[in-house]
């Protein structure tokens, strides 16, 4: 009798689930879809996030750092390799969701879509649909800036770096600080460190940079966002905050244990 968090089955081989992972979701969702009777092989977006995402769960989960194309992610599952993917990928990872959504219906393998909730921001909060909408906007709003986007995304404000001060805050990564530095970022504009951050701790680098304008992306309160944004109202230090992209006719779950129930019922075939 299948119950709800768990399936049953009549053969003896555990379904394959391809957690699409890179967040800090990824190990919680690992650890209730083993429980859940899974085997779960992960992927993530860069080396390093393999230890310090998963770490001990390394010994229960295959967890191994690639991308996909919509072929080779056509390759991996004709090849049988999962019987259903659970995407949980970063709100702003759009690229990878309408791809691997569309890819598993051509091919009808169940997908399952996570999404970490927003956070609705408080009053004030400027609110833009892109990068480049958010660079437009600077200049009228202070000389000093933080900028809490990630590395990829610094290529939109570069061409401010002659008319700004510019801090970017980036993982402690040599990817992250190879492209900040291709972009143009000297390493004095630079603060490689690794989240999570205390609202004081953000509090406290606003004080430090004499920061006048924070950009950070609507990335939900478990990516870090309510500590940077009440850091920031702490302080009377204006907010630019980019939306999420819309990732078109994908419908996700918000929750771990929605998630893992859909992934359940996809097994059992319901």
């Amino acid at each position: 009798m299948a119950t709800t968090g768990t399936f049953s089955e009549s053969a003896a081989v555990k379904k394959r689930i391809l957690l699409l992972s890179g967040t800090s979701e990824g190990p919680p969702l690992a650890r209730a879809l083993l429980a859940a009777g899974f085997a779960v092989r992960a992927t993530v977006t860069r080396a390093e996030a393999r230890e310090n995402l998963f770490g001990p769960l390394l010994r229960d989960v295959q967890v191994e750092a690639r991308g996909f194309t919509e072929e080779s992610l056509a390759s991996f599952l004709l090849q049988g390799e999962a019987d259903l993917v659970l995407d949980a990928t970063h709100p702003f990872a759009v690229r990878i969701t309408r791809l691997a959504h569309a890819v598993c219906l051509r091919l009808g393998v169940p997908y399952v879509r996570f999404e970490r909730p927003d956070w609705e921001p408080p009053p004030g909060t400027r609110l833009v649909p892109n990068f480049a909408e958010a660079a437009e906007l600077l200049p009228e709003l202070g000389t000093r800036v933080l900028l809490t986007i990630g590395a990829k995304q610094l290529k939109h404000f570069a061409a401010l770096q002659s008319q700004l001060h510019l801090v970017a805050r980036l993982l402690p990564s040599v990817l992250s600080l190879q492209q900040a530095l291709a972009v143009g970022f000297t390493p004095d504009r630079l603060l490689c460190l690794r989240p999570p951050f205390s609202r004081e701790f953000n509090r406290a680098i606003l004080m430090e940079y004499r920061i006048e304008v924070l950009v950070t992306k609507a990335s939900g309160r478990e990516g870090g966002v309510e500590q940077k944004v009440l850091a920031a109202g702490d302080l009377g230090v204006p907010v630019v905050m980019i939306r999420r992209p819309e990732a078109g006719n994908v419908i996700g779950v918000c929750n771990l244990e929605a998630a893992v129930k859909a992934c359940c019922d996809k097994a059992r075939g319901e």
